[in-house]
């Protein structure tokens, strides 16, 4: 127990476990405001396409917002680093049109299902993306 305990504060107080738990904080409230988005405009009557799309780029605008200032604090006011930030979010929408189509297609789910395992491939794009190439800090 003690020993476990020590591992628990060591990854409190390293930087890099601190950044992907503010991240994943970020991610929760992000997530369940796309999937609420999602959810509404499928239940209104519209393709996934539609709800996919209005679901991102709501959920676009309020991840810039926290990851900028919250997670990966950068205080650059760059229009590189917006348009990379929207490039990395265009990429996870393409991902999750092909693995929400895949889904419902091939595997037989429903589109409201569909939606959740194409979020979990989209946390590794958005992190990953976001970390190394949005937002990066350079050397120097």
């Amino acid at each position: 127990m003690k020993n476990m305990m020590k591992r628990i504060k060591e990854a409190y107080y390293n930087p890099e476990y601190r950044q992907f738990i503010k991240y994943s904080l970020v991610g929760v409230l992000n997530t369940v405001i796309y999937y609420a988005i999602y959810y509404v405009i499928l239940q209104l009557g519209f393709s996934y396409v539609i709800a996919v799309t209005v679901g991102t780029v709501i959920s676009v605008a309020n991840s810039y917002f926290w990851n900028k200032l919250f997670v990966f604090k950068s205080k650059k006011k760059s229009t590189g680093e917006v348009v990379r930030f929207i490039i990395v979010y265009g990429v996870q929408y393409v991902c999750n049109i092909i693995v929400i189509y895949i889904c419902i297609n091939y595997i037989g789910l429903s589109a409201e299902i569909a939606g959740i395992p194409a979020i979990v491939i989209g946390v590794f794009i958005s992190f990953f993306g976001h970390k190394f190439w949005s937002f990066r800090k350079k050397e120097g």
